[in-house]
């Protein structure tokens, strides 16, 4: 019998100055202690209780820097470069905190209504908040929908349904909360060591007509329709995978009025980071758009310079699957999304193993590195191309992947309960009432509205939470395996390692981190019933995992022992079909001169 295995290894990417006022008479305090009173004649009774090495102030205000000598003594100062190096690594694990979260995308006009007017809202979201929690949710993100919500039906991002009335992106709906609620929640998220992300699709415009802008703006040049000149220009592709008319970024006004908003969000609202959408170019000769690599460059130099004067923040590009493909800038590709499979064409062919091998390796091979961000579904009709329905993999298995390959998931609402937004979009919290607990009060009011605009999905949080797993209403209970899981340093910063065996059709993955537990994720993507694979998955990965394992999960079903006492021999294992096997093994013990090595390469990838 024939035997088609591989192996494929990646790496994974893993107070302002200002002059106090002192009152006359006053007590000055530090968090040491009483330091000095200032009376009205002008004297100054210096009392130092714990002030060690106090010195006493020049009359003269102005400001004296410091020598060359003066300054190079500083820099050349052990505990000042330990200060330095501590401030660089603060930076560095925040800004790592915000890439390794799960970011849960919500449209708040479905996701939660506390007033009972029929539309969800920001409070809504606030009332949640454990739920995040309870699932290691440090992320999240607000679609476009706070912007504009036309009577309880949020923007469509398919174009479906266009709007004449555009949106400012400034002002948050009032429908839906308005500026204040929305800077609560910032300051709730910020204590609970959340962050906030607001979706600005600042490269295009709502309004079918090509005139209005931001708001009531209009442009400074009307938009012609793009898929006149064909439909095979980017131009039209936009149209068409967006839903909505490019803007030109060649353009100074559109330029500056982008940048205002960026700031605006970023710093004079201090959110945590923002979602743009694509930014291209015209060109008045040629009559056709292009990615404007320029402004996107722009857009990084003015997080760049927020940052200085605050914490690190998120700069996330939407970019609908089918335009992937045109992108040529690593940077780009850093900051984007990515589908776990990408078709060509509508149709669905099977995926198997070694199919799964080579998605993950088309990046690889295209020079570009794996992705930090992986999308698992979209509301945009026009991304059905680039994702997996279940005919071809279950939920389960795709939920595992998109949160254990190594980067950020972005999981839409209610995808960790298997629902389908295109069809139920109102988030199904309970199955005892008719609105599925989207109305928090006022429920006769509220249900009177969403009835006939609204269909209701059969599952729900409370459904599957007291099921506890059993396989048709299992997938919140594998998404909370999987976030604690995620938590591991293999996860976070561990090698990733893939293949595949064509024969049992098993697709597998490695995460290990030097010094660490390591874990390998098995699947058995045979349908039939008798599609027990029996394999040794040590020779199978060269030895990369150990002769025994130690159970971490299995789904739909726990058949090998669950104890991590009991040693598992990956030498003799059966594999049921249609399953997701998890097993982990203790640290490695490695060389220092070893792990100096793949240290010392792991930096030179990134």
């Amino acid at each position: 019998m024939s035997e088609k295995i591989q192996i494929s290894k990646t790496k994974d990417v893993s107070d302002e100055a200002h002059q106090v006022l002192i009152v006359d008479g006053s007590d000055v305090q530090t968090k040491v202690g009483h330091v000095a009173k200032f009376h009205p004649s002008g004297e100054q009774n210096i009392v130092v209780d714990e002030i060690v090495q106090y010195k006493k102030p020049k009359e003269n205000n102005e400001f004296i820097g410091l020598t060359a000598e003066e300054l190079k003594a500083y820099i050349n100062d052990p505990k000042w470069k330990r200060i330095r190096l501590i401030i660089a690594l603060l930076y560095i694990l925040l800004l790592i905190a915000l890439l390794i979260d799960i970011i849960y995308e919500i449209d708040v006009s479905t996701f939660r209504d506390s007033n009972g007017d029929g539309i969800g809202d920001i409070k809504g979201i606030q009332e949640k908040l454990p739920y995040f929690e309870k699932n290691n949710i440090k992320s999240i993100l607000l679609q476009s929908s706070i912007f504009n919500v036309s009577g309880g039906t949020s923007i469509k991002l398919d174009g479906q349904i266009p709007h004449d009335k555009n949106i400012d992106l400034k002002i948050v709906d009032p429908n839906v909360g308005g500026d204040n609620d929305l800077q609560e929640l910032a300051k709730i998220l910020n204590r609970k060591d959340m962050h906030l992300i607001i979706d600005l699709p600042l490269a295009s415009t709502h309004d079918p007509n090509g005139v209005l802008w931001y708001g009531s703006s209009s442009v400074p040049f009307k938009i012609e329709q793009p898929c006149r000149g064909g439909t095979e220009n980017l131009g039209c592709k936009y149209l068409t995978s967006y839903g909505r008319l490019p803007l030109d970024f060649n353009q100074e006004e559109i330029s500056s009025a982008a940048d205002d908003r960026i700031r605006y969000w970023l710093s004079t609202k201090k959110i945590d980071g923002i979602r743009v959408n694509l930014p291209l170019k015209y060109d008045q000769q040629t009559r056709l758009y292009t990615i404007s690599y320029g402004t996107i460059k722009h857009w990084a130099e003015i997080k760049t310079e927020i940052e200085k004067a605050a914490k690190p923040k998120l700069l996330l590009f939407d970019i609908p699957f089918g335009l992937q493909r045109l992108i040529e800038n690593d940077d780009l590709h850093n900051k984007t999304a990515h589908s776990l499979f990408l078709f060509d064409t509508p149709q669905r062919s099977n995926i198997n193993a070694e199919s799964l091998n080579t998605r993950i390796q088309s990046f690889e091979n295209n020079e570009r590195p794996k992705p930090q961000f992986w999308q698992l579904g979209s509301i945009r009709k026009s991304d059905d191309i680039g994702t997996i329905n279940e005919n071809q993999l279950s939920k389960e298995m795709i939920l595992t992947m998109g949160m254990l390959f190594g980067g950020t998931p972005i999981i839409l609402y209610g995808e960790e309960i298997g629902l389908d937004q295109k069809s139920t979009p109102l988030m199904s919290w309970t199955s005892d009432s008719v609105t599925g607990g989207f109305c928090a009060r006022n429920a006769a009011n509220c249900e009177n509205h969403l009835k006939n605009n609204y269909k209701i999905a059969k599952t729900s949080v409370k459904r599957q939470e007291a099921l506890g797993g059993v396989k048709r209403d299992s997938l919140l209970t594998v998404f909370r395996h999987l976030a604690k899981l995620r938590q591991q340093e293999s996860f976070q910063f561990g090698v990733l390692e893939t293949g595949f065996h064509a024969d049992s059709n098993s697709f597998w993955f490695i995460r290990e981190a030097p010094g660490h537990r390591g874990y390998v994720v098995l699947f058995n993507l045979k349908k039939q019933k008798d599609g027990v694979a029996h394999i040794s998955l040590r020779e199978l990965t060269e030895h990369d995992v150990p002769h025994h394992v130690h159970y971490e999960y299995q789904w739909p079903t726990a058949y090998l022992p669950t104890s991590n006492d009991t040693h598992i021999d990956s030498d003799n294992l059966l594999i049921h079909p249609q399953s997701i096997n998890i097993f982990w093994w203790t640290a490695k013990l490695i060389k220092p001169n070893v792990l100096f090595k793949n240290a010392k390469e792991h930096t030179h990838t990134h």
